[in-house]
């Protein structure tokens, strides 16, 4: 079984297959590791299909608040500024608690 880091690592390797690459990011996702996906999401040298992918894996209630920094921050632009607003407001809050 991989770590987040070497997940991370085949994420962002473009010496890996895509299926390899995209699998890694699922792994990601499954695992709520929501700053190695935000920190896919924000690297410019990364094709957008691979930064798209790690910015779905944002898109549940453990990382909304990572997304909404993703959103805030500005760091993204063009399409996946708008994808990252528009899953922003179709992500549901955290489950549980609250009035």
């Amino acid at each position: 079984m991989s770590t987040p880091e070497e997940n991370f690592e085949t994420a962002v390797d473009e010496s890996s297959d895509s299926e390899a690459r995209l699998q890694a990011i699922g792994v990601l996702e499954t695992a709520n590791e929501c700053d190695s996906l935000a920190e896919i999401v924000t690297r410019e040298d990364l094709e957008e299909q691979y930064r798209e992918e790690a910015l779905d894996g944002l898109a549940h209630p453990q990382c909304k608040s990572t997304l909404e920094a993703l959103v805030d921050d500005g760091d993204l632009t063009g399409s996946l500024r708008e994808h990252a607003e528009s899953l922003l407001s179709e992500t549901p809050d955290g489950a549980g608690g609250g009035p």
